[in-house]
């Protein structure tokens, strides 16, 4: 499992690159949320998402001689952008696997890095990048399951607490895990009594099922969400090992809550981020989150990387 010490080696490897990007406190949602609410807005990062942390992290400390190769990933499209960008700033070639039904603001800008797209369903993802691995001997950067970028992502816990280290709880959206991997690594290392929560979507509760059975399961049926982010079918024991360690626990939600706190945070916050990026928010509106109007939660908004013609409808219906 990846520790503190991999997450601040990270961010010194990565700092030159990427933002250290904002953590804003905003009163109007207290009463709202039911605490005093922070949120991290790693959906203002280049490439739009906290993807590029790992992404980068992993790339820098790749050998020369596995970058000339090219590099490869399965993603449903935040992963793929800064993968593209990492190669691009780093000179070498990306091939990249999306799910055929992806959003298509994250295939547009995946392009526009100058990455070659392989689009398949989301089920094939991870075989069609095997293949690419086997056929074309390109080196695999995957979004969650590599420790370096979980290390990378993980620097997100220590902005964080540079910033406000007071802060009780930290909850971020939950997909693969490399997330909530590295932010947990990276907060329960500096400040061990802080509370670390993920949540996931029903459409996808991966992890929720792997708690059930004990041991890391694939699901064999995905359902519709607009939190396109978080969707997939499977974890990764590495992750599961580092969730039962350090997370205080998994939350659920669905669309019909991320929709509700799309809208408040957009209303109250001034903030628009991708549908996944509401999913923490939405836990604290259900009533799930355990807090109290005393406690500093940190919201991590991981992406912002929206189709802008989805957003509008969505918080049209909302506030009709």
């Amino acid at each position: 499992m990846i520790t503190l010490k991999d997450v601040q080696i990270a961010k010194e490897r990565i700092a030159p690159y990427i933002l250290h990007t904002p953590l804003i406190r905003v009163p109007a949602l207290d009463s709202i949320a039911g605490c005093q609410v922070y949120l991290k807005l790693d959906c203002t990062q280049i490439t739009g998402s906290f993807k590029l942390r790992g992404a980068l992290n992993c790339m820098l400390a790749l050998s020369d001689e596995e970058r000339a190769k090219g590099v490869t990933a399965p993603s449903s499209g935040n992963h793929a952008q800064a993968l593209a960008y990492a190669a691009k700033m780093l000179g070498c070639s990306a091939k990249i696997v999306m799910p055929d039904n992806c959003n298509p603001v994250k295939l547009e800008r995946t392009r526009s890095y100058g990455a070659e797209v392989v689009l398949v369903p989301v089920k094939e993802r991870e075989n069609e990048t095997k293949r690419i691995v086997e056929t074309e001997g390109r080196t695999l950067v995957h979004a969650f399951a590599d420790p370096r970028v979980k290390a990378g992502q993980g620097t997100i816990g220590l902005e964080i607490l540079e910033d406000e280290p007071d802060i009780d709880v930290v909850i971020a959206p939950l997909g693969g895990g490399g997330l909530i991997s590295g932010i947990a690594a990276a907060v329960k290392g500096i400040k061990p009594e802080a509370r670390v929560y993920a949540v996931e979507n029903e459409a996808s509760a991966r992890w929720t099922n792997i708690r059930r059975a004990g041991k890391v399961v694939v699901l064999e049926k995905l359902g519709n969400t607009i939190a396109d982010g978080t969707r997939g079918n499977h974890g990764c024991e590495e992750s599961w090992e580092m969730i039962q360690a350090l997370v205080d626990d998994v939350l659920v939600t669905n669309d019909d809550w991320l929709i509700k706190a799309l809208n408040a945070q957009a209303t109250y916050g001034h903030v628009l981020a991708e549908p996944s990026s509401c999913m923490p928010f939405a836990t604290a509106m259900q009533g799930i989150l355990p807090v109290k109007p005393e406690d500093k939660v940190a919201f991590v908004l991981s992406g912002g990387n929206y189709d802008m013609s989805l957003i509008s409808k969505l918080l049209h219906e909302q506030n009709a």
